[in-house]
């Protein structure tokens, strides 16, 4: 926003925050130029204040339902948004995928931060031909990765607050005789354990689960098993549109069939959540999981207006009179030639055409154009 030449009003979330918050706005007093940039705290009733105004853009990144009153406030005043409001992110784990391959970076993409990472893994759906290698594997990946005690592992963190690790905690504790890895959950401490819910089969006690009414934004990795992916493409596009789409599969059949046959903000094959380092590809949902795009140049797009500028001489040799009315027939007959569409190889052949008539030119004037030639490498070479 800056870099596009705006003046911004950056609101952070102090309540859930408030030391970052704190720390953001100490820093941006410091070192930005606070006449044109505002870091703003506090609570709710700042966050209704500041959407009565009228804004040239506003930009939020949080849950869909706040999301929805942001969207209704810059209606008032026609105001542009983007919108990015994450959502449950599918993986599937194909009978074809390298599964310790697989295993890791599901592991990796859910439970990093806590697995409260907006583009995380939110559930899996697995071929039944895998499923139980890749839940050993993916046990063994988060041993690996956080030991037998995740608690005392200086690489795995608290969650934000008390109030969502107990939202989260009721996920686990609902579907306890379920729970094939981790479990734990201690609310004064902020701490879930990395969780592996195994539904097998099971698709409607899966889908009535808490773990899926909503994104889980939590250490918690719900896991169903498929035999047919034509039944998950199904199940995803009955749902609302996630911010992402991962599958694990090397059936190119199965890779392109939820490329094209599903809706997703993102899309990744064998890989999940490091698409967002790549600053070349544009980030952002669609409907429910968000609006608009971002990243790199797409995030100097986002914040400017892309103003159509023409400029032409008004010498009168330039001012065709065939625009102008009344319309005879030759002016028709002309107005119409210059309008037509035309297939692309009449302009292949127009500028084919156009090479070799300079070519014919320059070889009748060979001579002139070799004395040119010589005089303009005498002048750069000296």
């Amino acid at each position: 926003a800056i870099a596009a030449g705006n003046a911004v009003v950056l609101k952070v979330p102090s309540d859930m925050v408030p030391r970052t918050s704190k720390a953001l706005v100490e820093l941006c007093k410091r070192y930005l130029d606070t006449k044109a940039i505002k870091c703003l705290g506090g609570d709710v009733k700042m966050n209704q204040a500041l959407l009565k105004e009228r804004w040239d853009k506003i930009f939020y990144t949080g849950s869909t339902n706040v999301g929805r009153i942001v969207y209704q406030a810059a209606a008032e005043h026609l105001t542009p948004v983007t919108l990015e409001m994450g959502g449950k992110s599918p993986t599937i784990v194909g009978k074809t995928s390298n599964i310790d391959v697989a295993a890791k970076r599901i592991a990796w993409g859910r439970f990093t931060n806590a697995g409260q990472t907006c583009v995380s893994p939110d559930h899996v759906f697995v071929h039944q031909d895998v499923a139980d290698k890749f839940i050993q594997k993916i046990k063994q990946a988060v041993t690996e990765f956080y030991g037998e005690d995740a608690r005392s592992s200086e690489f795995y963190c608290r969650m934000i607050n008390q109030r969502h690790t107990t939202r989260v905690g009721a996920m686990v504790t609902e579907h306890k005789d379920k729970v094939c890895h981790g479990g734990a959950v201690d609310v004064s401490g902020r701490y879930i354990e990395p969780t592996v819910i195994m539904f097998g089969s099971d698709w409607k006690e899966f889908e009535a689960s808490k773990a899926m009414a909503e994104e889980i934004f939590g250490p918690v990795l719900p896991v169903a098993v498929y035999s047919d992916y034509r039944s998950v493409i199904d199940f995803v596009n009955k749902h609302e549109k996630p911010l992402s789409l991962y599958v694990f599969s090397n059936d190119k059949n199965e890779t392109d069939a939820f490329l094209h046959e599903t809706s997703s903000g993102a899309y990744g094959v064998n890989e999940v959540v490091t698409y967002l380092s790549n600053h070349e590809l544009p980030f952002g949902g669609v409907g429910h999981s968000g609006v608009g795009r971002y990243h790199g140049r797409f995030s100097f797009d986002c914040f400017s207006h892309l103003k159509a500028v023409m400029q032409r001489p008004d010498a009168t040799i330039f001012d065709i009179p065939a625009r102008y009315p009344p319309y005879s027939s030759w002016k028709v007959a002309l107005l119409g030639a210059v309008q037509a569409v035309r297939p692309a190889w009449h302009f292949k052949l127009l500028r084919y055409a156009t090479l070799g008539l300079v070519f014919l030119v320059l070889w009748g004037n060979r001579k002139q154009v070799a004395t040119w030639l010589h005089w303009l490498i005498d002048l750069t070479l000296g």
